[in-house]
């Protein structure tokens, strides 16, 4: 009871400090991320990312692919220029700059509803959260900014700022821009009609809506201004024209039959953890009001932790199913709130439609839980008294009772589950292994700022030396497969339009090497790694047992080299390398 009542007069004392709250929140997240981050050094898709910004202003069209996520390149490009010299580290101080944005904005979205308790632990939630580790900046995290920031513009609009409708119009667009799924947020278009539904005023909300669809044109311009400015409009509509001739097939990692395939898993996961998380609640019920026991409490409580621990560990969705289901419950509960019931129904946007057209695993976990989580914070913390009782057939009265004391006690459960988890599970983003590990830099990559394993640090150098002192005339590179990273740490342009060679199905891989050898660029250097991208253990990409997804791209890729005559000029224990005859 005195730990409850710890906690409960720390509460208080925060929302007695609302201005406190936001700012430390702001530093912690800055300093949290700037330590947490110094680990780590990803040869996927963190490579993916960096060799887009490290192009988009002198070789746009060697990566063209990643022109679907223009704005994105933008500000990574400006961010190269200014500070490239800081290395991979730098992006993640991007990164913990954006985050203490999407902070700073979740506490003006949420302020006029919530107590800084409820913000504070909601926040301290979603940045502790471990999630895949994505800790770089990247679309995910400024898609997040850029969506907060238009729920932000809209709470003005729904308070009278005419100006804040077009403001959210042109946050609309810029978010298709950080990435192209993101149009699909153009549903907020249709929040001026929601309120008129409430205030029966359908004037003002066609001429709120016009006001939307006027910072949309707006944004659209400001945008092709500066395409044309920077030659970069040819490129984008060349990369939105890739995405109609994309094979489909099989090995094509971006299919919509996979998609699919995905968000079907990934809610039939939600919807069984969260059935799960429903049953260790009535598992701690029952226990601690039917076995008379000393102590019962304390073991039940143990019991159930360690059970919603397994259920993290197993997968992160019982979290996302919880937060969908507070929002669910406050856009239709509190309907007599307009504007709570509005911003409930932006949270099941945010959870729901940002994940379309990705990785939806990967945005889940990282990404849509900011303005869901203060909803399911909150309705935790309420005072709830319920009683159930059923009688059986000899009019025996069995029943169960939840009052304060019980849901305090679920509460704690779940926040000691939750920190165990936290304090386990804080990985490097596809860089395996513990983080006291983690303490050497590459010394040949100098780009390479962020600490590692020792493995990982000599395997840099090495397949960094080898392939700078083989490289070719043109400073072409061809990856054949999962390193994306080595163009950004020898400065060497993708030769497919796109750091990961293998992105595309068989067919379109194929259509990429044909086109770019008649096309006028010089033929690339090719390499093959041996390594597993996630845990450096040993692979051979070229196998058609070990990888068959690939097989078909590796006899394309094979066909290529005998085309041109290509030979082995380097070969180790990490990679093997191929050029032409000079």
């Amino acid at each position: 009871m005195q730990l409850l009542q710890n906690i409960s007069d720390i509460m208080s004392l925060l929302d007695r400090h609302p201005r406190r709250c936001k700012w430390g929140m702001v530093v912690f997240a800055f300093v949290y991320y700037l330590l947490i981050s110094l680990q780590g050094l990803d040869y996927a898709d963190e490579g993916f990312s960096l060799t887009f910004y490290q192009n988009i202003f002198t070789h746009p069209a060697d990566v063209e692919y990643l022109f679907l996520y223009y704005l994105t390149g933008l500000i990574g490009g400006v961010w190269e220029i200014l500070f490239g010299w800081l290395g991979t580290y730098g992006y993640r101080i991007l990164f913990a700059l954006t985050s203490c944005g999407i902070v700073l904005t979740t506490f003006a979205i949420l302020r006029p509803y919530f107590k800084p308790s409820v913000i504070v632990l909601s926040t301290l939630a979603c940045v502790l959260w471990p999630g895949l580790c994505l800790y770089y900046f990247n679309h995910d995290c400024l898609t997040i900014l850029l969506f907060l920031l238009t729920i932000l513009a809209m709470q003005r609009g729904l308070g009278g700022n005419k100006v804040a409708w077009y403001l959210m119009g042109g946050l609309i667009v810029l978010n298709g821009m950080v990435r192209l799924p993101n149009f699909a947020l153009a549903i907020l278009f249709f929040v001026p009609f929601v309120e008129a539904a409430y205030r029966d005023n359908y004037y003002n909300a066609f001429h709120n809506a016009l006001r939307i669809l006027g910072g949309m044109i707006i944004a659209s311009g400001v945008m092709l201004v500066v395409m044309l400015a920077l030659q970069h409009l040819s490129v984008w509509f060349s990369s939105i024209g890739s995405l109609f001739v994309m094979s489909g097939d099989s090995s094509d990692t971006h299919n919509l039959q996979r998609l699919i395939g995905s968000y079907t898993y990934t809610y039939k996961a939600i919807v069984t953890s969260s059935l799960y998380v429903f049953l260790v609640c009535l598992i701690y019920i029952v226990a601690t009001q039917y076995v008379k026991l000393r102590g019962n409490k304390l073991i039940a409580g143990a019991i159930c932790v360690a059970i919603l621990y397994a259920l993290l560990t197993r997968n992160i969705y019982a979290m996302w199913g919880a937060v969908t289901a507070a929002s669910l419950i406050y856009a239709f509960c509190n309907r007599s709130d307009c504007n709570v019931m509005i911003m409930a129904l932006s949270a099941l946007v945010m959870l729901v439609v940002i994940p379309i057209g990705g990785d939806s695993y990967n945005n889940i976990s990282n990404s849509c839980m900011w303005l869901g989580m203060p909803l399911l914070i909150d309705l935790m913390r309420r005072p709830l008294k319920l009683k159930i009782t059923i009688d059986d057939a000899r009019e025996q009265r069995y029943g169960i009772t939840i009052d304060d004391s019980t849901s305090r006690d679920i509460n704690l459960i779940a926040g000691v589950a939750f920190i165990f988890f936290v304090a386990t599970h804080s990985v490097c983003y596809f860089d395996d292994g513990s983080r006291l590990e983690k303490l050497y830099r590459p010394q040949v990559a100098t780009v390479a700022t962020t600490y590692t394993s020792h493995q990982r640090a000599q395997l840099t150098d090495c397949i960094v030396t080898a392939t700078l002192k083989h490289r070719m005339p043109g400073n072409y590179l061809l990856i054949f497969d999962n390193a994306p990273m080595l163009h950004y740490l020898t400065g060497m342009q993708p030769y497919l339009g796109s750091p990961w060679s293998t992105f595309w199905g068989a067919d379109m891989f194929q259509r990429q090497l044909y086109d770019a050898e008649h096309s006028p660029r010089q033929l690339p250097l090719i390499a093959i790694p041996h390594f597993y991208y996630r845990d450096l253990s040993h692979t051979d990409y070229l196998n058609a047992i070990e990888h068959p997804e690939l097989h078909a791209k590796a006899n394309a890729l094979i066909e290529f080299m005998q085309r041109h005559g290509y030979y082995e000029a380097y070969s180790d224990a990490y990679i093997t390398l191929y050029k032409v005859p000079q």
